[in-house]
């Protein structure tokens, strides 16, 4: 009887060590795989502008849609008074200064998603080598909202960690 109960122990322990050892391969296999993946879609595009406010103009931006992305309103306040500081069109320089101004970062994101409208075309018009990805999350703002990056993956500015990866690259700015 001691025995046996050492043979299906044995053979218990061995079917344990066998599982575990496949599952830790397939585990890497899988991680390679993912992070693959995830290496793509963090890939960044490197745009350049015919116009160097309109180049500054942008980096800021990203500055300021990376703050609204981890919630943090005092950067997003500087992401913006950068861009105000730098644009040189009037509209854009008044709507930076209005999303400097506030300390709510909802009412932040709000006035993020005109300025992305607003920059669209100037963006478009100086664009002159690269890409900019129009990402767009359909839950935001009650009816969907835009943002542009330089990366594939999504990093939600309007939701931050809540609903981080809840958007699509909607087009391709060239």
């Amino acid at each position: 009887m001691k025995n046996v109960k050492q043979i299906i122990s044995i053979t218990v322990l061995a079917i344990a060590l066998f599982s575990v050892v496949s599952c830790k391969n397939e585990t890497k296999e899988a991680g390679v795989a993912h992070q693959e993946v995830a290496e793509a879609d963090v890939k960044q595009s490197s745009p350049e502008f015919k116009d160097a406010a309109v180049a500054a103009t942008f980096q800021h931006y990203l500055h300021l849609k990376t703050a609204l992305v981890k919630t943090d309103a005092v950067d997003a306040k500087q992401g913006a008074e950068l861009i105000a500081n730098t644009t040189e069109n009037p509209e854009v320089k008044a709507l930076a200064t209005r999303i400097a101004l506030e300390s709510d970062i909802a009412k932040q994101r709000e006035q993020f998603s005109d300025l992305t409208t607003l920059l669209k075309p100037i963006l478009v018009a100086s664009l002159a080598s690269g890409e900019i990805y129009e990402q767009n999350c359909p839950m935001a703002l009650k009816g969907g909202a835009n943002w542009f990056a330089v990366e594939k993956q999504i990093n939600n500015p309007y939701y931050g960690d809540k609903m981080l990866r809840c958007g699509i690259v909607e087009s391709t700015l060239k």
